[in-house]
């Protein structure tokens, strides 16, 4: 399996590729935008997209899916079933997705937003803005922060501290790391 990170300028927002170690089917994480280097990116290691995962339908995080509906053939994945003007594949906690020979696994965080999910693959998990290297996602109460670090201590606390972080917004980080360093959620141990 490959991971290619996608930085769009929209919203300073990650995108993520997430493919196959060959040729074949592969899925986009959160595409903000969708550009020419991307699909040079796609098309020159002979993949295909079949799937979109979102993470939370904040615009930096789905304008993308536009332009990618007319040039694949795409199923949609998020929490709310529709996404700008798209069905979705509504998905839950536990959930599993299947794009060629990858599957991911659904978790859902609310607290940032209420349809905040992540997905993991092996020792991969793309966090959305729930979770980023030393913050977590903005909320609008105190009551929807409680519940973010409740989601974050005891759905992404639960994987080992080797566990890789891609995260909406910012650069990679590990479980480990996040665990003793970020400082949002060690005031709140």
């Amino acid at each position: 399996m490959r991971v290619y990170p996608h930085f769009v300028f929209t919203g300073f927002s990650n995108c993520y590729l997430v493919a196959p170690d060959g040729p074949g089917e592969a899925a986009l994480i959160d595409p903000g935008i969708f550009d020419g280097e991307l699909l040079k990116l796609i098309e020159n290691n002979k993949l295909y997209i079949s799937k979109i995962l979102i993470t939370h339908t904040h615009e930096s995080h789905i304008e993308g899916i536009k332009t990618l509906s007319r040039i694949y053939k795409i199923d949609v994945y998020a929490f709310r079933d529709r996404v700008l003007d798209f069905e979705t594949k509504v998905v839950r906690q536990d959930q599993k997705i299947k794009c060629g020979d990858l599957t991911f696994e659904v978790i859902e965080l609310p607290g940032h937003s209420r349809d905040s999910l992540a997905f993991k693959i092996g020792n991969y998990l793309f966090t959305g803005d729930t979770l980023t290297a030393g913050l977590i996602g903005t909320v609008v109460h105190g009551y929807a922060r409680g519940i973010l670090i409740s989601s974050i201590k005891q759905k992404l606390f639960s994987y080992a501290d080797h566990v890789y972080i891609f995260p909406g917004h910012g650069p990679p980080t590990t479980i480990g790391v996040e665990r003793l360093y970020n400082n949002a959620l060690k005031q709140e141990l």
